[in-house]
């Protein structure tokens, strides 16, 4: 779960600038403000990783994600998670929001994230195996796309860095860079799915833990560049995973906290697909009297026989 507890905060980048965009709407018009003095243009995210020199070779992928593994707990205690429920907190500090975030997953393909944001309504999203979808207050039930249903996936897979020791696919360590004041491995990993999205993850080099995440998220907006900083560590029974998650964009903060894991006890019938998502499935109804289904209008039934 520590990749997912990172891409979660990612997923919830486009809430975080929705619930912005809200936050600022003035009440009333009001008299022009003074033009603020010029400041200089901020780096994009990203953008800002300074490279490292560094003697001897770089380290293969597949080493730093194994040097990963074992610092939250080792290969042989992952295998063993079959279904987790977290529970956190999600703040957007310049939008004053602060509320709540629970996520239920049984791997492979079923999860559940409910986050409540007092003053911006309840956001959910899930896959209950074969179909994704997401109901937020601003644009109502959505069907997610296949490869939107293969991010979720992914994202909240939390048995992902077991898999990529199995399985690099690809991965390339891009050299040593600065992240938030520490040395770390720069390895680029791309996704799956259709439209696979490329992200960097930076591996602490003294420690060998994830310190963050470097990607483009897809908003209706377009995709915007975020970082998100994993800054605190916790034991959940005999692995570690991150607590404090801060992701970064468009030069606002929100931040992830994780309170408890629990790795039973997850209800299936949770997955189950809400009523408006199965009505969107179902499709418009058809009106009084339509034609059948490719075909030219039925024969009226024939008119009672006269007495």
């Amino acid at each position: 779960m520590n990749r997912a507890n990172a891409r979660i905060a990612a997923f919830l980048a486009p809430l975080a600038l929705s619930a912005l965009s809200a936050a600022q709407q003035p009440a009333a018009p009001a008299a022009p403000a003074p033009a603020p003095a010029q400041a200089a243009p901020a780096k994009p995210e990203g953008q800002q990783f300074k490279a490292i020199a560094f003697e001897g070779a770089k380290p293969a992928a597949v080493d730093v994600f194994r040097r990963h593994l074992e610092a939250v707990g080792g290969e042989k205690a992952w295998e063993t998670k079959k279904q987790a429920r977290m529970k956190g907190g999600l703040e957007i500090p310049s939008a004053g929001l602060k509320g709540s975030m629970e996520m239920l997953t049984i791997a492979p393909s079923k999860v559940l994230v409910t986050i409540d944001l007092p003053g911006m309504g309840i956001t959910r999203s899930g896959c209950d195996g074969t179909t994704g979808w997401s109901i937020d207050p601003m644009r109502g039930p959505a069907l997610m796309s296949d490869s939107e249903i293969a991010d979720l996936l992914r994202d909240s897979n939390f048995q992902r860095d077991l898999g990529l020791v199995k399985d690099p696919a690809g991965a390339e360590v891009l050299g040593l860079f600065e992240f938030e004041g520490a040395p770390c491995w720069r390895v680029k990993v791309m996704g799956t799915g259709t439209k696979p999205r490329e992200m960097h993850q930076f591996y602490e080099k003294d420690s060998g833990l994830m310190r963050g995440t470097s990607l483009r998220v897809p908003t209706p907006m377009g995709e915007i560049p975020a970082v998100i900083e994993v800054t605190q560590y916790e034991d959940f029974g005999d692995v570690r995973m991150p607590t404090v998650t801060t992701t970064r964009v468009m030069g606002q903060r929100q931040v992830m906290t994780v309170d408890s894991v629990e790795w039973s006890g997850v209800d299936e019938k949770a997955f189950e697909l809400p009523e408006e998502i199965k009505a969107l499935k179902a499709g418009p109804a058809k009106p009084a009297g339509a034609a059948p289904a490719g075909g030219a209008p039925a024969a009226p039934a024939a008119p009672p026989a006269a007495k």
